[in-house]
């Protein structure tokens, strides 16, 4: 039934066109355009989808080839958004017709701040353009066109095989290998940048594409271009550097009015400031030097003479000044905020670049204290140090209504709309603290058992330390059987005003083992204020070790092997510009010895009920790590405390490639910060719920890292990924050590934590066995406060807990 409808659309076009074609030359030529996926798939960073803007950038090219030429036939794998056309389906149809090219319409997809048009022609793996050719040579001809057209970068004109590194014969691309005509793929530019997915909303931007490709197709016949008289371009805010919504183009008697948040971009945002993209586009113009008036409300108007070129857009873009007056728009602290930290920067933004002199000569500060001050943004923000700032004190900090910005438009403090009026922000500083830093949760937790044989021991701190008092002593580990001490590595790390201090072992510890790792006194908070007593914290580690198969540590191919968040199509739910994949080499796992980590920012669209970030691992050597359902799989995560989930998913039935072959694992919540050992039973713990089957039932591989949202929970944040791998747990015997560790002496341990409210753990060891042990606790006065032990005792360690919070009451 399509197959019919393409060709009665068809009919009609060549009888209109057989009355008014332009130009002559691809008469006994057709074509086949393919508007890459279908509906509303690949959705672009604010909700305009790939799929949507190639189907009407197909749709506009099919139009001026049937208008302007005498082409014969120019047929459509789709004409709405509604088909759901398969890759199969598009080139069964152009095989069917006859077609005699086949080109398929795309954008592409990657990290937020890239963005280039890129051309795939059909290559074999051995270099050779496939049969029947031309596609490169079309591809030479559509990028350098795009890419002037559209005023981007470029990634070239590539052969697929060598795009993707083709392990068969090739091509690569499905609508290149199973295509019987010469063919090609336009990718034109990235959905995933916010500039770029903004215009391609506009439906004369999908023209300008569409124009390109048009005369792309002249050119590659040989056909002389026809005058072109199109005059292009943005208007922008000179100062604050984006596009004017609403900005009306007068030029030659045409009007065009950009787009305005009621016009378009309350479909896609509920921010009426959020978008923008300036564009217009008037067609039909004389080849003549004209006058452009430019209006919008707010901007001085602004008028210019463009002269009109016949042979390719006339580009002219328009840099409008701004008649409102500068005005702040943010400050750091806030208005009347009572708990200011006494270290911290002052921020102040502003609408427009300003006149540093004049705000600084104006600036002033009650009570009074030394400013350094500072400026960035080209003079939109200025940053201020105070000297010193008291504690508990309220403080106004004033700027005049005689400052000016850089054209001498008068300051509008209260933000009216009218000039010359000051500004005050009032704020006070956080009280004095006098209370010294607490540990607020530690990894391993009290009392903890089976821990893994190298863990990552974690005190997090209820504030942020002062890093002078921090040494490598601060933490100290050592065993219970001869109270030696565990080498290792100390290193701090702030996140959210918190301190976390995470000691790395530079050693296995021994198995069912028990460990006191020590918090030693000296740590200090910002105040001063000193941790007094030596604070203790003993877990016991399992009789297990891991046989590692390592998949990714991340020292090496990250931005390469993974996607940025925004590549995949299952990505949603997020801010795109707060959301990225980088590499960190601050925060990184030193108990491997690693280089790097990977890094992931994100940011949730909390209004858009359902979120997932899919860090895709796309390729490279942890790509090809197979394994089955009897490893756990594993990788160290360092927490934000987000309240957010993470979890693991997998390729099942490899090399099988399915939808429904993704299986996950159940959701860990990050409740913890710092570095935390996230692990995946596959056997023990179940499968989670997304696209697969729920089984785990073939060969596996790493898909990706996915996070998702948790009403309620940080709308930002940061983590980091290392060390990606999968282990066998390996039984561990004790019975050597034991042999080696026989005691010769009776031994009685200080107790831990000392001192102690109102617990803590008393540990002894016995030489032989004997008839009996007696373990008392005296006061001062030599009182018998409590017997703990009065009875036989084997050969060993042994330890007991006091609660002495009854007995202390009593003594």
């Amino acid at each position: 039934m399509r197959l019919k409808r393409s060709l009665i659309f068809t009919i009609f076009f060549i009888s209109s066109n057989s009355l008014f074609a332009q130009v002559t030359g691809l008469s006994g030529w057709d074509i086949y355009l393919d508007p890459g996926h279908s509906q509303k798939e690949n959705v672009g960073i604010f909700g305009y989808s790939e799929a949507q803007k190639n189907l009407r950038v197909g749709l506009h090219l099919r139009e001026l080839l049937l208008t302007n030429t005498d082409i014969d036939t120019v047929y459509n794998s789709r004409f709405n958004d509604q088909e759901n056309v398969r890759l199969t389906q598009r080139t069964d149809e152009a095989n069917s017709l006859g077609a005699a090219w086949f080109h398929s319409i795309h954008s592409d997809a990657g990290p937020p701040q890239l963005n280039s048009t890129l051309f795939l022609w059909g290559q074999l793996m051995n270099g050779m353009e496939k049969t029947p050719p031309g596609g490169q040579t079309m591809s030479a001809i559509m990028v350098d066109i795009l890419t002037r057209g559209m005023r981007t970068n470029t990634r070239g004109s590539i052969g697929d095989c060598t795009f993707y590194g083709c392990t068969f014969t090739g091509p690569w691309l499905h609508v290149n290998r199973e295509s019987d005509m010469p063919s090609e793929l336009s990718e034109a530019g990235f959905h995933t940048n916010p500039v770029q997915n903004t215009r391609n909303m506009n439906e004369q931007w999908k023209r300008l594409e569409a124009y390109t490709f048009y005369w792309s197709i002249l050119d590659f016949h040989g056909i002389e271009r026809p005058p072109v008289s199109i005059c292009t371009g943005f208007i922008f805010d000179v100062e604050a550097e984006h596009p004017v919504n609403g900005a009306r183009v007068t030029l030659n008697g045409q009007e065009y009015i950009t787009d305005t948040f009621e016009s378009l971009f309350h479909n896609y945002s509920s921010d009426p400031d959020q978008l923008h993209n300036g564009f217009y586009f008037l067609e039909d113009l004389p080849n003549d030097t004209l006058e452009m008036i430019v209006k919008a409300d707010g901007f001085y108007t602004d008028t210019s003479k463009v002269a009109i070129i016949d042979t390719f857009f006339t580009f002219k873009d328009v840099y409008l000044i701004s008649s409102r007056p500068p005005f702040v728009t943010f400050t750091m602290p806030q208005q009347n905020d009572i708990d200011f930290a006494i270290w911290e920067e002052i921020v102040v933004e502003f609408s427009r670049r300003m006149n540093t002199t004049s705000v600084e000569t104006t600036l002033a500060i009650d009570p009074e204290v030394e400013l350094t001050i500072s400026w960035e943004e080209i003079n939109r923000r200025m940053r201020i140090q105070p000297d010193t700032l008291a504690t508990a004190t309220e403080y106004t900090l004033t700027i005049s209504g005689n400052a000016v910005d850089l054209l001498n438009h008068p300051f509008d403090g209260n933000a009216d709309g009218t000039g010359g009026d000051g500004f005050t922000l009032t704020f006070t500083t956080r009280p004095i603290d006098t209370n010294s830093p607490e540990i607020v949760s530690t990894y391993p937790t009290l009392n903890a058992t089976g821990v893994e044989n190298l863990p990552i021991i974690n005190f997090v701190f209820d504030e942020r330390l002062d890093t002078g008092s921090i040494t490598q002593n601060s933490i100290t580990l050592e065993n219970s059987i001869d109270n030696v001490s565990v080498p290792g590595l100390l290193k701090h790390y702030v996140v959210n005003e918190k301190s976390i201090l995470s000691f790395f072992p530079g050693e296995e510890l021994q198995p069912k083992v028990e460990y006191l790792s020590r918090v030693l006194p000296g740590l200090q908070d910002q105040f001063g204020n000193a941790i007094e007593s030596e604070q203790g914290f003993n877990f016991t580690t399992g009789s297990f070790s891991y046989s590692i198969t390592n998949i990714d540590n991340f020292d090496s191919g990250v931005t390469n092997n993974w996607w940025a968040p925004q590549q995949s199509g299952s990505t949603g739910g997020i801010i795109s510009e707060e959301t990225s994949r980088t590499i960190s080499a601050d925060i990184k796992n030193h108990l491997s010895g690693s280089l790097l980590s990977m890094q992931l920012n994100y940011g949730w669209d909390t209004a858009a009920g359902s979120w997932l970030i899919r860090e895709f691992l796309a390729g490279g050597a942890p790509r090809n790590v197979n394994f089955d359902d009897t490893y756990i799989l594993q990788m160290y995560v360092f927490g934000d405390g987000s309240g957010n989930k993470i979890r693991f998913a997998v390729d099942d039935r490899v090399p099988v490639s399915a939808a429904g072959n993704h299986e996950v694992s159940p959701w860990f919540t990050i409740d913890w910060v710092g570095w935390r050992l996230v692990s995946w039973d596959m056997t023990n713990d179940g499968v989670g719920t997304w696209i697969g089957d729920g089984r785990l039932d073939g060969t596996l591989r790493i898909d990706s890292i996915q996070l998702t949202y948790t009403p309620g929970s940080a709308e930002t944040g940061t983590l980091y990924f290392d060390d990606l791998r999968v282990v066998k747990a390996v039984p561990v015997s004790v019975a050597d050590r034991a042999s080696d560790t026989v005691p010769d002496r009776f031994v009685l341990y200080q107790n831990y934590p000392n001192p102690f409210n109102p617990e803590t753990t008393i540990r002894y060891i016995v030489a032989e066995n004997t008839h009996r042990v007696n373990l008392v606790i005296y006061d001062v006065l030599g009182k018998v406060v409590r017997i703990l032990v009065d009875e036989a005792r084997s050969v060993g360690e042994h330890n007991i807990q006091w609660d002495g919070k009854d007995d202390l009451g009593r003594s």
